[in-house]
């Protein structure tokens, strides 16, 4: 049995590649789109439009030789410039020379757009800063209590002049961090922009997410300021509470010198009733929630 399944095989094999090489010797038609390519730029320029970025070809030939080109992938339909600047059309079909792989056993029957245009413009490097494209969504009771920190900040972006001149940032890919309650290290890619070339293609996006939770500083000494040399501002009480709301960590590490509270001596001047609000400095991404008393009372001497 083992010696008659043998044969059998060899001459279903060998009838499929004989069916196979009469089939494909016939003539065919295909049609293929392949991207176009611009070729033989003057130096430091760069195409600033092209009104068609692929080709579709309508090509007739043996069935060998369209199923060379179908399965060859990294074809492009090669369009030369001459080394010319400025905008003008271009037929498609003068271009066939330029593309060898369109050999001459193959005839193209439609070229499909017939004529394309072009600019080539001068090509320019600057410098853009990133701007993050990014959502936060905190778990419960958690917030942001930090900047977003961009790494690198800045990058180089090269491409035409009639492009760049529009280009003064370029953006992070819309990214969505959900439940977040920590610190959060991320690499980001860049949104690409047609005809531009990028110094880097990615990012680091960093930031920082706490628990919110309220803490009291007691007995906040109240700075005098501006006072003049033969005047004295006394001030009651000379000290103040407040509660601020922040993250857990930045909280905890805050001192009573931390915090800034002071009144203006001529703030204190121009009051009607003798009192005067302290004006208090806190951290970045801190809240003030809270401040005993909000209103002192005051006695000018003057030596």
């Amino acid at each position: 049995m083992k010696n008659k399944i043998i044969p059998i095989v060899f001459i279903i094999l060998f009838s499929l590649i004989l069916w196979g090489s009469v089939s494909l010797s016939d003539y065919y038609v295909e049609t293929i789109t392949v991207p176009i390519e611009i070729v033989d730029l003057p130096e430091n320029y760069t195409p600033s439009y092209l009104s068609n970025n692929e080709v579709l070809l309508k090509l007739k030939a043996r069935g060998w030789e369209l199923a060379k080109l179908t399965l060859t992938s990294n074809n492009t339909f090669k369009v030369s410039v001459h080394h010319k600047i400025g905008k003008y059309k271009v037929n498609l079909r003068d271009e066939l020379e330029n593309n060898i792989w369109l050999s001459s056993l193959v005839t193209v029957l439609e070229i499909n757009p017939p004529v394309i245009s072009i600019e080539i413009d001068k090509t320019v490097t600057k410098k853009v800063r990133i701007k993050p494209n990014i959502k936060i969504n905190f778990a419960k009771d958690y917030a942001l209590v930090s900047d977003i920190i961009i790494t690198p900040a800045e990058i180089e972006v090269s491409g035409p002049a009639s492009i760049l001149q529009f280009i003064n940032e370029v953006e992070t890919d819309s990214v969505v961090f959900n439940n977040v309650s920590e610190k959060i290290i991320s690499e980001v890619n860049l949104k690409s922009i047609e005809g531009v070339t990028f110094s880097v293609t990615k990012c680091k996006v960093e930031f920082d997410v706490q628990k919110i939770v309220e803490r009291a500083f007691d007995d906040l000494f109240v700075e005098v300021r501006n006072v003049p040399n033969s005047k004295q501002l006394i001030l009651y009480p000379p000290k103040v509470s407040i509660v601020l709301r922040g993250g857990i960590n930045k909280l905890g590490r805050l001192t009573n010198d931390s915090l800034k509270v002071y009144v203006d001596y001529w703030d204190a001047v121009m009051s009607e009733e003798n009192v005067i609000q302290p004006k208090i400095e806190i951290p970045d991404y801190t809240e003030l929630l809270d401040v005993k008393p909000n209103k002192l009372e005051f006695i000018i001497k003057q030596f």
